[in-house]
C-alpha cells in the first residue's frame, strides 16, 4: 500500500519551495550580463534624452542670439533716424516745405502768470 507523505508535510513542503524559489531568483553570470546590459540600455536613453534637450535648447538660444543682433540693429538704425530728425537743419528745411519763415523780434510777446496764491488754513477745515 503507498502512503502519499506529500500531504503529511506541507511546512516541509512550503519550506522547498522557498528555497527553490530563492535558487531560481539567483543571478547567475548569464543574468549578471543581462541585468547589466538593461542598466546601460537605460542609462544611454536617459543621456541621449539630455542631448537632444541640450542641441534644442542650443537651436533655440542661437535663434534668440540672432534676433537680438537684428533688433540692435533695427533700434540703431531707429536712434540714426531721430537724432536726423531733431537735427536744426532738417527742422529749419521742413519749416521752409511748410511756407514757415523764422520770427522777427517785434513778433515776439511775453506773458507772465503770476503764482497761484497761498491757501489759508480756515478755507480747509470744515
Amino acid at each position: 500500500m503507498a502512503v502519499n507523505i506529500r500531504q503529511f508535510f506541507p511546512i516541509q513542503q512550503a519550506r522547498a519551495r522557498r528555497t527553490q524559489l530563492a535558487r531560481y531568483l539567483q543571478l547567475d553570470g548569464g543574468r549578471y550580463l543581462i541585468a547589466a546590459a538593461v542598466i546601460f540600455a537605460l542609462l544611454s536613453l536617459i543621456s541621449l534624452g539630455q542631448t537632444g534637450r541640450l542641441a534644442t535648447q542650443g537651436y533655440e538660444l542661437t535663434n534668440l542670439q540672432t534676433q537680438q543682433r537684428e533688433l540692435l540693429r533695427t533700434h540703431g538704425a531707429l536712434q540714426l533716424q531721430l537724432s536726423e530728425a531733431q537735427s536744426l537743419l532738417k527742422i529749419e528745411q521742413r519749416g521752409k516745405a511748410l511756407n514757415m519763415r523764422p520770427m522777427t523780434p517785434d513778433q515776439v510777446q511775453y506773458v507772465t502768470i503770476a503764482p497761484p496764491a497761498p491757501a489759508t488754513a480756515s478755507a480747509h477745515t470744515p
